[in-house]
C-alpha cells in the first residue's frame, strides 16, 4: 500500500498563518512501517495517479498548492502529464511537479525541455527540484527556461556546515538566476531560527520549508 506524506509549505513573511502547501512524498507500508519504495520507477501510473487524486481531494480549503516528485523517465512519459492534468481539471490547488535531479541514461535533455514543453502547454506548473545538483545544473535550467516555473533550493544537499552564511554564494547564486529568469524561488532544508532569519533578510523568497517549519507527517486520503 502507497501513501503519501506531506512537508509543510510557509510563506517566509507569515508562517504564523499556517502551510500554504505541501510538498508530497510516496511512501510504501511494509510490515506496518512506512518505508521508501525500493524502486519509484516500478510505481504503476494508476497507483501514483489515483493516490495524487485521493490526497489532493482530501486537503483542507486552506491549502493553495502542492508539489511531488517526478523521475526523468516519468517525467517524459504521456501517460503522466495526462495524470497530472486529469487531476488538476478536478481541483483548485495548484499542482507543481518538480524533476527530480537524478539522472537517467536513458532520458536526453531534448526529452525533457519538449516534455516541460507539454506540461506548460497545458498549464501545468514544473519545478526544477535540487537545483545545482546533479543534473538539475544551470545548463538543464537554461535549456529549459521557457518552460519552468519554480526552482528549488536544497539547503541539505550542501550540508554539512556550520553556519548558513557558508553557502551563502550558492544561494545567491541560485537567487539571482530565478530574479532575473522571473522564476519563483522554494528554499527547503530550514533546519534553524538562524538560517529562517537569513534567508528572510538576504534572499526573500516565496516558499520556505524545512525541519524547522514540519516535518512529513501522513496525509488523509478521500477515496
Amino acid at each position: 500500500m502507497y501513501r503519501f506524506f506531506g512537508q509543510p509549505k510557509f510563506d517566509p513573511e507569515h508562517i504564523a498563518a499556517g502551510p500554504i502547501g505541501y510538498e508530497l512524498f510516496i511512501r510504501e507500508n511494509i510490515n506496518g512501517e512506512w518505508v521508501l519504495p525500493h524502486d519509484f520507477i516500478s510505481i504503476p501510473s494508476a497507483i501514483f495517479g489515483d493516490l495524487l487524486r485521493q490526497t489532493v481531494s482530501a486537503l483542507p480549503q486552506t491549502i493553495d498548492l502542492i508539489s511531488f516528485n517526478l523521475e526523468q523517465e516519468h517525467f517524459v512519459q504521456e501517460q503522466y502529464l495526462q495524470l497530472v492534468q486529469a487531476v488538476q481539471r478536478c481541483t483548485r490547488v495548484v499542482l507543481y511537479t518538480e524533476l527530480t535531479e537524478r539522472n537517467a541514461e536513458s532520458v536526453t535533455v531534448p526529452q525533457l525541455v519538449d516534455a516541460a514543453k507539454h506540461f506548460h502547454e497545458y498549464g501545468l506548473r514544473v519545478v526544477l527540484d535540487d537545483v545545482g545538483t546533479e543534473q538539475n545544473n544551470e545548463q538543464l535550467a537554461s535549456a529549459m527556461d521557457d518552460y519552468v516555473d519554480e526552482y528549488k533550493f536544497a539547503l541539505q544537499n550542501l550540508r554539512p556546515f556550520s553556519s548558513i552564511a557558508q553557502i551563502k554564494p550558492e544561494l545567491a547564486h541560485w537567487w539571482q538566476l530565478a530574479k532575473q529568469h522571473e522564476k519563483t524561488l522554494a528554499i527547503e532544508g530550514i533546519e534553524s531560527a538562524e538560517e529562517l532569519a537569513l534567508i528572510r533578510a538576504e534572499f526573500p523568497s516565496e516558499i520556505v520549508q524545512g525541519y524547522f517549519l514540519g516535518k512529513p507527517a501522513l496525509l488523509p486520503i478521500k477515496e
